[in-house]
């Protein structure tokens, strides 16, 4: 049922209505001044609401005024004794519905009432409209935000390309796989591109119809492997048949291409390392075995003793890389125990003592007292002192001097040695603690070892949270610093 408000303080034009609308089984509300109207108004909602032009306390156009910025939706018609075209015009800017001009009617006001309904009706569907419309817009720029912020979170570049090769969209990480400056939306963006790219995306542009199948190349961007990307290409589809553009993604290689060409480096040395000893027992043997060649009883010791020598180099290199990949892999069992690291050192010493007897090496030790303690695996830590001592003899001259030095503070316990020996060239420095590095000159020609050594020592060292450091000057000497954190109970 709907319900009607008039407000008119004539009591014979509120009674004709009543009269007229009560028959058509409106709700009818009455008021006789316009502040209540306004009250009564604003705080219900009639359908439709009946204002005189002149009441005792407001004019009608103010009542107009203050029910329709409120109730937009409410259709208000102008009641007036002494109709006016501005009056219509200036009722009709307010929101007034229609002006509806005295004596009244019933058929007029029916016919007012109906169009009003009209009025009304269109109004709520054109705000529901425009309230979906802004939900719609809404939604779309949440998702469209939400599209972009997916894509920016993602490493790998994204280029969304359509029909005409016009650019749709990109994230930074485009920019940065491609080298590129900046990008904008619309703008033709094969003419950027490498011409790879170019080659695999024109394939998709200029293809008749939609293929699920996907391009994949790799190429480089920046020269001397300092940058290279995969190249991945696919349509978007808009039917079964048809498309509306290709998605490209890049995706950063460099480290991969990297790790790839130190494996291969790896293998390649490995496969040396291997096959030097294995030639040399092979041809000791090979002599041996030949009936027309006469070896004498002190010679065939002598091959058998350097074929030994080569096995043993052999075991140690598998051993030190079965290390190695331990450590890389994190599957090495520790039994950690709190140790004095001067014990470990004076033990150690003492086992290379016939080493440094043969070149006349001496070996100076000066540690401070009351050093403090380190929790580590026995085996590891020896080891470690082990392979410099071991590095300070070979690479020494004879009659040189080796000083070991032990001492602590808050944090860390420092052990150094220092040699008077060959020392490292400056170009060789960058390069000692790599896998099988070994510096080639006249003095360690004859010098064995398997080029791990060190880099055993540097990762046992790091594994604790240690430090090492070196100082070292060709023809003068070598000095390796160690710091390993100390034990606190």
């Amino acid at each position: 049922m709907a319900s009607i408000l008039i407000i008119d303080n004539e009591h014979p034009i509120r009674k004709d209505i009543y009269d007229y609308l009560k028959r058509d089984g409106y709700s009818i509300t009455t008021t006789m001044n316009g502040a209540e109207g306004i009250q009564l108004a604003i705080s219900n909602d009639f359908e439709f609401v009946m204002i005189e032009q002149e009441l005792s306390d407001y004019n009608g156009l103010k009542v107009l005024q203050s029910i329709t910025r409120v109730k937009p939706e409410t259709a208000c018609f102008i009641i007036a004794n002494q109709p006016s075209f501005e009056i219509a015009v200036e009722s009709a800017n307010l929101g007034a519905c229609s002006y509806i001009p005295k004596p009244l009617s019933y058929e007029g006001l029916s016919f007012q009432l109906s169009k009003g309904a009209k009025h009304r009706q269109l109004f709520i569907e054109a705000r529901n409209l425009r309230k979906e419309r802004y939900n719609n817009l809404l939604e779309l720029s949440r998702e469209k935000s939400m599209f972009k912020t997916v894509l920016n979170s993602i490493n790998g570049g994204v280029l969304v390309i359509n029909s005409k090769g016009e650019l749709v969209y990109f994230n930074n990480a485009s920019l940065v796989n491609l080298n590129l400056e900046n990008l904008e939306p619309g703008e033709q963006i094969l003419t950027k591109l490498p011409k790879q790219i170019i080659k695999q995306v024109s394939e998709y542009l200029l293809a008749n119809k939609y293929t699920s199948k996907v391009s994949e190349i790799e190429l480089e961007i920046i020269p001397h492997n300092k940058l290279y990307i995969q190249s991945v290409c696919s349509h978007i589809p808009r039917s079964t048949d048809n498309f509306s553009g290709v998605v490209l993604v890049t995706r950063n290689i460099t480290q991969k291409r990297e790790i790839e060409q130190v494996k291969s480096q790896f293998v390649s040395m490995v496969a040396h390392e291997l096959k030097s000893p294995l030639v040399a027992v092979e041809g000791f043997l090979q002599i041996m075995q030949n009936p027309e060649i006469k070896l004498t009883e002190e010679k065939k010791d002598d091959f058998i003793k350097r074929s030994s020598e080569r096995v043993k180099s052999l075991f140690q290199l598998v051993n030190d890389l079965l290390d190695i990949s331990r450590m890389d892999k994190k599957e090495k069992y520790r039994e950690l125990e709190v140790l004095n690291f001067s014990e470990i050192v004076q033990s150690t010493v003492s086992l290379f003592e016939l080493e440094c007897k043969s070149k006349n090496i001496s070996v100076k030790i000066d540690a401070e007292e009351n050093l403090p303690m380190i929790k580590v695996e026995r085996v590891e830590i020896s080891r470690v002192v082990s392979n410099l001592i071991s590095n300070a003899i070979k690479y020494n001259k004879n009659d040189g001097e080796i000083v070991i030095s032990l001492s602590g503070n808050e944090n860390y316990l420092n052990f150094t040695i220092s040699d008077s020996g060959i020392g490292i060239k400056e170009a060789d420095k960058p390069k000692v603690f790599q896998e099988f590095f070994r510096a080639l000159n006249k003095q360690t020609r004859n010098v064995s070892g398997t080029g791990l050594g060190l880099t055993i020592v540097k990762r046992i060292v790091e594994s604790y949270h240690g430090k090492i450091q070196f100082e070292s000057e060709y023809g003068i000497g070598s000095k390796f610093l160690i710091k390993l954190p100390i034990f606190k109970n």
